[in-house]
């Protein structure tokens, strides 16, 4: 079968192509090393359970195409790091356009209608008819044109049944133990490299950044946005108390629009976007941008904070779960959107269609709409991504309804969209890890219970320690977020943290430029981000006013809306008529 692989990294030998690195039995296998593991079950003719069981054994962020007499197979890391995308009847690329052109594929209304209303696709499938992507901690075989897939590597939280969940110390022990596995092989990953860490006024980079600090790493720290943003005024507390390099990259509406319209812009949103996932954008430009003015190093490991504990931050509340208090806290990058807070969500029974209810409600969500065909599609798509293969009946109670919206999250939303932040670095040749996504910190958190899972808070605990440790700063300090850093603070951060940046960064003015509270940020002109840039004055004064960037670039990226032509036509209100009631 045709392979066509456009990255670089990939290693090529004995009918096999790897990309990536995995540890096995503590030995750091890449290149060479990796593909002659994948080459003995080759060799051996270990069919499909033997690849995954093979696969099973490494912990680590790589991918496999495996060629054998008779089938091909594909293999996923568990946070599917690396995608690639295939046909029953090939090809098999890196780039889901590539299978699509020699396809000839058209798009598949329901597939389509998923990513206009999410910005990814919740299978293995695309929006295009017959062009599939892996999914994590998965073997595809393609043989005759046949697809067959196992998945070798799962997640489900908290077994109620594990005595061992029951108690929040041994999670603790546990999770504290696995943290320092997953930082030991950064480190080897890494060797005399610095680290770079996108550093934002959330938990997870916080975490990672600390402990690194705490191990005499050279960390370097950055973010980007706009000055007096409070995700960009705690990243540069945080780092200044480190005591570690932070640089940032200033954001405003004309040079998203230079950034996004230039030739950089169109080969990166072309090549990232293989049909299943809209590729991520907020730090793109910051990190090309800090890159080429040599601010960040080429030859550095880069390692952004996403985390396996992130679905946990956004449960819903059960009926019959006892109720805790929850730390706010945002991801590895500026926090965009105003989501509201978990402890105001109205509790719901813990049964599979009261999932399938919150899941429609909180997630299909980026433009209104009103089609039956594509619910009743969704509600049955959404349903095999809650239970995997497990019965339906086995969603029952709090823990169990919990487990399966996060392998929902997890294998839906994280291991496409968020996870596809890592195109971003490859788009500027630099060499990444996740730290927080290695096999250990997710077995360990996977055994965190229910209560301790809920808002990341045992994952926030964490961060918040070894903040304190590296830093010595008061609790409250310690567990300043993003949303908490007060309007006072926005303005002190630059005389307290990076004064001389004054006339630089504020061409000597002390006032921030960017105040706008949350509520405001949906608003073109108040978003942290300034990405609206990338829209054309007289098209946003022709769309509705309300719909936030997302839900512009799925349309664009489906050829329904040109974001620089405001001579085309546009959708006349809030509720967008879906592809499945045009078929």
């Amino acid at each position: 079968m045709q392979t066509v692989l456009s990255h670089d990294g990939w290693t090529r030998t004995d009918g096999v192509a790897v990309r990536g690195r995995a540890f096995e039995d503590g030995q750091l296998l890449e290149g060479a090393s990796l593909a002659a593991r994948f080459a003995d079950a080759r060799r051996a003719d270990a069919g499909l359970e033997g690849v995954a069981d093979l696969a099973a054994t490494f912990e680590g962020f790589f991918a496999a195409v495996i060629d054998t007499d008779d089938a091909t197979y594909l293999v996923a890391d568990g946070a599917r790091s690396i995608p690639l995308y295939y046909g029953a009847e090939g090809p098999i690329s890196d780039r889901g356009r590539v299978v699509r052109e020699a396809l000839e594929a058209p798009t598949d209304p329901v597939l389509e209608s998923e990513f206009l209303l999410t910005r990814y696709v919740t299978g293995p499938e695309t929006i295009w008819s017959g062009v599939y992507a892996t999914q994590p901690g998965e073997v595809v075989r393609i043989r005759g044109g046949e697809i067959e897939r196992r998945t070798y590597r799962e997640y489900w939280p908290a077994d109620p049944e594990d005595e061992r969940t029951n108690d929040p110390a041994t999670a603790r022990a546990s999770l504290e133990s696995a943290l320092e596995t997953a930082l030991d092989r950064l480190e080897r990953v890494a060797g005399d490299r610095p680290v770079v860490v996108p550093l934002s006024g959330g938990y997870d980079s916080r975490l990672l950044a600390s402990a690194l600090v705490e191990r005499d790493r050279e960390v370097i720290g950055f973010t980007f946005g706009r000055s007096g943003h409070p995700d960009v005024e705690l990243s540069r507390e945080i780092a200044g108390r480190l005591g570690i390099p932070w640089e940032f990259c200033d954001y405003d509406e004309s040079t998203w629009r230079e950034w996004y319209r230039g030739p950089a812009g169109r080969q990166y949103e072309r090549e990232a976007f293989g049909g299943d996932v809209l590729p991520f954008l907020a730090e793109w430009p910051a990190v090309r941008e800090l890159v080429a003015e040599g601010r960040l190093p080429t030859d550095a490991l880069y390692c952004p904070g996403h985390t396996v504990a992130t679905p946990s931050e956004r449960l819903p509340r059960f009926v019959g779960e006892r109720r805790r208090s929850e730390h706010s806290s945002v991801g590895c990058g500026p926090a965009v959107d105003a989501d509201d807070d978990a402890l105001d969500r109205e509790l719901i029974t813990p049964s599979l269609e009261d999932l399938v209810d919150y899941v429609l409600e909180r997630h299909y969500v980026l433009w209104e709409w009103d089609d039956e065909r594509f619910e009743d599609a969704a509600r049955e798509r959404i349903r095999r991504g809650l239970c995997g293969r497990r019965d339906p009946s086995t969603v029952m109670d709090p823990a169990s309804a919990a487990a399966a919206y996060e392998r929902w999250e997890w294998r839906g939303r994280m291991a496409t969209f968020t996870n596809g932040d890592l195109r971003v670095y490859e788009d500027a040749d630099l060499d990444w890890w996740l730290p927080l996504w290695d096999p250990a910190y997710v077995r360990a958190w996977e055994r965190v219970p229910l209560e301790a899972r809920r808002g990341k808070g045992l994952h926030a605990d964490l961060a918040r320690e070894r903040y304190r440790r590296a830093v010595d700063v008061p609790d409250e300090r310690a567990g300043l977020t993003d949303r908490t850093l007060s309007a006072a603070d926005r303005h002190l951060a630059l005389v307290r943290h990076s004064p001389v940046r004054q006339f630089t960064e504020r061409g000597g003015d002390w006032e921030p430029p960017f105040l706008a509270p949350r509520s405001a940020w949906s608003e073109p002109g108040s978003h942290p981000l300034a990405w609206y840039g990338i829209v054309d004055d007289d098209v946003l004064e022709s769309l509705p006013a309300f719909r936030n960037l997302y839900a512009l670039r799925t349309l664009a990226a489906t050829g329904r809306l040109d974001l620089g032509d405001a001579t085309g036509s546009f959708p006349d209100g809030p509720t967008l008529r879906l592809p499945t009631a045009d078929e």
